[in-house]
């Protein structure tokens, strides 16, 4: 069945009620930051060894489903437990589009792996490439806006196809550009807190953050449009 998958422009000022609302939950569902923190410790085992990183980054869309599917839970006001972590794991519909989306992310950062290898001995000497830094940076903004949102929309919006995902996931950011600049702002002066605090502020605010931004996903994406003039339609 084709779904009519609407992506709606929010104002500037979402970003500031994502953070509100995200605190929130955090502070009223504390097990949201253990989820939060196993989830990235699972990311962490791929730093020991280069295949380890491989089955991290497999697992990755599987576990940020559950840590998501664990906000709607606490929004819905269900109870919370871990298991919910694991569970997307656990079903089949979205393995598949899952285990694609990782690979082709682990593809898609082979080129800025690359160059960021050859241009660190250069900034190490002083000898800084601008045209490379600003390929790095490109490289790096358009797949954040390729992946960004690739998770919930095949989680949530049940779409397996990953050209119609990646497209929907780059179309958000680019609407919203203005609300997830200030998102974005205000996200960087809250993790400059963590060298004055001994990383310790990081606890609460890398979660409520991950939170904060999920509640984006939430407000961006919609499957009938609330006006035609503020929407963005793709059939998927």
């Amino acid at each position: 069945m084709k779904l009519q998958l609407v992506i709606r422009r929010a104002p500037a000022k979402a970003g500031l009620d994502w953070l509100k609302q995200g605190w929130l939950l955090l502070r009223q569902h504390m097990l949201l930051l253990a989820m939060f923190w196993l989830m990235l410790a699972v990311s962490l085992v791929g730093l020991v060894h280069p295949l380890l990183a491989v089955v991290a980054a497999l697992l990755g869309p599987f576990l940020l489903a559950g840590f998501y599917d664990g906000i709607v839970w606490a929004q819905q006001q269900k109870p919370l437990t871990l298991d919910l972590l694991w569970q997307p794991l656990k079903e089949s519909s979205h393995r598949a589009a899952f285990i694609r989306l990782a690979g082709l992310n682990i593809l898609l950062s082979i080129p800025s792996q690359l160059l960021l290898a050859q241009q660190v001995p250069l900034w190490q000497t002083g000898e800084a490439d601008l045209l490379a830094l600003f390929a790095l940076v490109a490289m790096a903004s358009v797949n954040a806006m390729l992946f960004a949102y690739a998770v919930p929309v095949i989680y949530f919006l049940r779409e397996q196809r990953l050209w119609p995902v990646l497209q929907a996931s780059f179309m958000a950011c680019w609407r919203n550009v203005p609300a997830l600049t200030v998102f974005g702002l205000v996200s960087v002066l809250l993790a400059m807190t963590g060298p004055f605090t001994m990383m310790i502020s990081w606890i609460l605010i890398l979660p409520w953050l991950a939170i904060s931004f999920f509640l984006s996903f939430r407000e961006f994406f919609v499957l009938t449009p609330a006006r035609p003039d503020e929407a963005a339609v793709f059939e998927v």
